[in-house]
């Protein structure tokens, strides 16, 4: 097929994809294609998309394993890989899916309490609010260059200790109501990551220090911590580094965790809101996978 049409958002580091997914999915070239593409460019968007949830788990497995979540609660009737974010209920009263405030967490990448996270994701726009709900990703290759030399090569090759428990801390109160599961994540053993890891198809360094949950760097003292940490997390989300996305019904949104971090504003209540989302396991040899 011709080669795919893009449209820089930001740089090279957010792109629009002008291709319909279903006219891709069954060609290897074209997978081939984005997947090089999107070694480059770490935020994909795709407009004006109609997709069936199967057809969204099938997309999204060309690129890794989708993960399935332990959370019912949250997790799609019809496909087990999708979990929905919602404003919607059902009929007993129950919101459609999880994450249903108009609070979110500030800048943070998913996953980084876990031992082994999945860094890729997709979100499909099924029903967006009107008002509010713009999500932002910002350049964590661009974080690294912007560090002072002094703070490159003091953290370089460290490793971070990641906890889940800052993350519930920051949390809307919404997202784990049910006092068992927060005890089950409270409980998780802290996580050790790279706080720079290193592209392996393009050589580019990408800080990987999420601020939500982020606690120490293995090595530095008390102080260095004290004065670098602030540091980190203030450079992780400098307002250059950053694309700002209106999102639309059929917006389909692909990110890599690995060299992203990305939130969300404020939205309405009184608005419906579905998106679905995917989250899956990217291989090592091909994208920015975070390592003990």
């Amino acid at each position: 097929m011709a080669k795919i049409r893009t449209t820089p958002l930001h740089s090279n580091f957010a792109v629009q994809v002008h291709a319909q997914v279903m006219d891709l999915v069954d060609d290897p070239d074209a997978i081939e294609e984005l997947k090089s593409l999107w070694q480059k460019s770490p935020v994909m968007i795709f407009r004006r998309q109609s997709l069936e949830e199967s057809e969204l788990v099938r997309f999204t497995e060309h690129f890794g394993r989708c993960e399935t979540t332990g959370r019912k609660d949250i997790q799609s009737p019809y496909q087990e890989q999708i979990i929905y974010f919602s404003t919607l209920k059902y009929a007993d009263g129950r919101f459609v899916g999880g994450f249903a405030g108009g609070d979110d967490v500030d800048w943070h990448s998913d996953q980084t309490y876990q031992v082994r996270p999945a860094t890729g994701a997709m979100l499909f726009g099924t029903e967006v609010p009107r008002d509010g709900g713009d999500i932002y990703w910002a350049d964590q290759y661009g974080a690294w260059d912007r560090l002072p030399r002094d703070v490159q090569q003091l953290i370089e090759g460290r490793t971070g200790v990641y906890r889940y428990a800052k993350r519930y801390a920051m949390l809307n109160a919404l997202e784990l109501k049910d006092k068992e599961k927060a005890n089950a994540m409270l409980s998780l053993p802290d996580a050790k990551h790279k706080v720079v890891l290193t592209h392996p198809r393009t050589g580019r360094k990408a800080l990987y220090a999420d601020p939500t949950t982020l606690v120490e760097i293995e090595g530095l003292s008390k102080a260095e911590n004290e004065r670098v940490l602030p540091i980190l997390f203030e450079t992780g989300g400098h307002p250059s580094l950053v694309y700002r996305h209106k999102v639309h019904n059929g917006d389909l949104l692909m990110w890599d965790n690995g060299c992203t971090m990305h939130r969300r504003d404020e939205m309405r209540l009184d608005q419906p809101r579905l998106m679905k989302r995917t989250t899956f396991r990217l291989s090592a040899a091909d994208y920015c996978v975070p390592q003990p």
